[in-house]
């Protein structure tokens, strides 16, 4: 038998209320036929559950944890109350497995979202969902979850800033769409977007998807490939992107082979000793552009044969204001331009190339040699 849920029971329509004393009745939401109705989430994930597409599910605990396998529906709605339950983080063996369709995605959403699951908070009218309504789900160390198909919408009140966390290994993010969440958080170390994968492992994968109309899309590091499927625009409006449209790498040195092949945004760089250490390569892809915010070197340890296809065809190495290349991703339109000694530079700690050892290829632009 899955796991009792209980349920707070606000002012509904008799139907309603006998909807939610049905999904109440010794599972987390009814079986296939039975009536739809609204789950209000008040205990933690500890045991093997599953929500069901004809539940919206309302997350009241304010420290939510899933310490067990919570499978999601396809078509299920999960909505997060803003102060009594804005979070849901991994524990244990915790993971989900949400896997929607392109006809019925799973859809993460705010408690204030009338399009997504109907009016849930009762209020008609009165209030309109926006960025940073809820936090984040963050994995927290915990592998191998899968959110296929699944849609993120207006996340993002936590520290950081982001909707989803992948703290940990072997997570599959595919064919998500992450729109009108924050993801504005910016330090010296790292910039953080709403699907923040910084401190991600090996075998994450992360692919097919979209991003739009958020402020930041995506951090990555740099123990992960990352190939050119995503997509950085609204598929039905191209205009609409996001304010900082790039991949923002997490300051970590190159320590494994890695690849990326992502050509519609720039890899943004911020940091003063960006290393790809000696027996290893980070591979680009013919059309990879990286951008390097002031002060940015990138040093290789094993000189220009760690950095594969550096001349290939549409590669460049640039300024975080050269707005000529990907686009304006750093977000400020025309209020600057890129000039020589934007950035360092790249140095081959090789010592093949003569003092002062940096290479000056032709696709090197607005550096400080």
């Amino acid at each position: 038998m899955l796991p009792r849920l209980q349920l707070v029971l606000p002012v509904f329509t008799l139907l309603a209320a006998i909807a939610m004393i049905s999904a109440c009745n010794g599972t987390t939401g009814p079986s296939a036929g039975e009536p739809s109705g609204v789950a209000m989430v008040t205990e933690d994930i500890e045991e093997p559950t599953t929500w069901y597409s004809d539940t919206v599910y309302v997350i009241m605990k304010y420290d939510f944890y899933v310490s067990s396998t919570l499978t999601i529906q396809a078509g299920t709605v999960v909505k997060f109350h803003p102060s009594d339950g804005p979070y849901c983080m991994l524990s244990g063996s915790g993971l989900i497995d949400a896997q929607g369709t392109s006809d019925d995605p799973v859809v993460f959403t705010s408690y204030k979202d009338d399009s997504h699951g109907g009016d849930t908070n009762g209020d008609g009218s009165a209030s309109s969902p926006a960025a940073r309504d809820w936090g984040e789900i963050n994995t927290n160390g915990c592998n191998g979850s899968t959110f296929s198909h699944c849609r993120f919408h207006y996340g993002g009140a936590v520290n950081c800033n982001a909707t989803l966390t992948i703290y940990g290994d072997n997570t599959t993010v595919m064919n998500c769409t992450f729109a009108h969440n924050d993801g504005s958080f910016s330090s010296p170390v790292v910039d953080v977007g709403v699907l923040d994968a910084s401190d991600a492992g090996p075998s994450t994968l992360i692919q097919c998807n979209v991003f739009y109309d958020n402020v930041r899309p995506l951090t990555i590091s740099t123990d992960f490939d990352l190939d050119d499927s995503n997509t950085f625009c609204n598929p039905d409006d191209q205009s609409e992107t996001n304010d900082y449209n790039g991949i923002f790498v997490y300051s970590e040195d190159v320590d494994s082979h890695i690849g990326w092949s992502e050509g519609e945004v720039a890899f943004v760089i911020d940091d003063v000793d960006f290393w790809v250490e000696s027996g290893f390569t980070l591979t680009l892809a013919d059309g990879v552009v990286m951008k390097f915010k002031s002060g940015s070197v990138l040093l290789l340890a094993d000189g220009e044969s760690a950095l594969v296809n550096h001349s290939g065809q549409g590669v460049y190495f640039t300024s975080y204001r050269d707005d000529s290349l990907k686009g304006d991703t750093n977000g400020d339109g025309s209020a600057t331009s890129p000039a020589d000694g934007d950035w360092v530079g790249i140095y081959d700690d090789s010592g093949a190339t003569p003092y002062p050892y940096f290479f000056s290829w032709s696709n090197i632009l607005y550096d400080s040699y």
